[in-house]
């Protein structure tokens, strides 16, 4: 499964993309302003890449929350790897998958995190929650976990960015799988 980002006028978010229908799509409330952001998901790369945006990305994992099947109703986009370093990409990653993953998998409210990696290493990490409070319990909990012996702390410098937002809507598959 593959996916795309683009900023969208919110009021047009109900037309379709004209390259087809998505897998899936996520509509995010801008944090400074009007606007938002559409998450697109879709099932290749080249389905994707039709739609002219700026970057594809590769659905690496999923992770369906407690809350999963519920309505989220805020996001937090982590971006991370600004520079396209390869390393650092697949530390994220792994730290993501054998630290991260299971130590937020419990909270309550979590409805479903998707990682997304592009070609050029960028990582976006969409949290959906039920609740703001929600996103503030993952943070603290991912920041109270230790590095596993094999992670190097050189390689995980940290977001690029974070940007935590309403959901305005969400329609996801039933199955995503990475």
């Amino acid at each position: 499964m593959h996916a795309t980002i683009r900023a969208v006028d919110v009021a047009a978010t109900a037309a379709t993309t004209g390259d087809g229908d998505p897998l899936g799509t996520v509509v995010l409330a801008s944090s400074d302003g009007p606007g938002g952001t559409r998450l697109d998901l879709w099932p290749d790369a080249a389905s994707a890449a039709r739609t002219g945006a700026d970057r594809v990305y590769r659905v690496t994992d999923v992770m369906h929350g407690l809350a999963a099947g519920r309505r989220p109703l805020f996001a937090q986009v982590t971006w991370i790897n600004g520079d396209g370093d390869p390393a650092r990409a697949d530390a994220a990653e792994y730290a993501g998958r054998h630290r991260i993953r299971p130590a937020v998998h419990g909270i309550e409210g979590v409805v479903e995190v998707l990682v997304l990696r592009s070609d050029d290493h960028r990582v976006v990490v969409v949290g959906l929650a039920t609740g703001r409070e929600t996103h503030q319990e993952v943070q603290r909990t991912i920041m109270a976990t230790a590095l596993l012996p094999d992670e190097d702390p050189a390689l995980l410098t940290g977001a690029d960015r974070i940007d935590l937002v309403r959901v305005l809507s969400a329609e996801l598959p039933t199955a995503v799988r990475s």
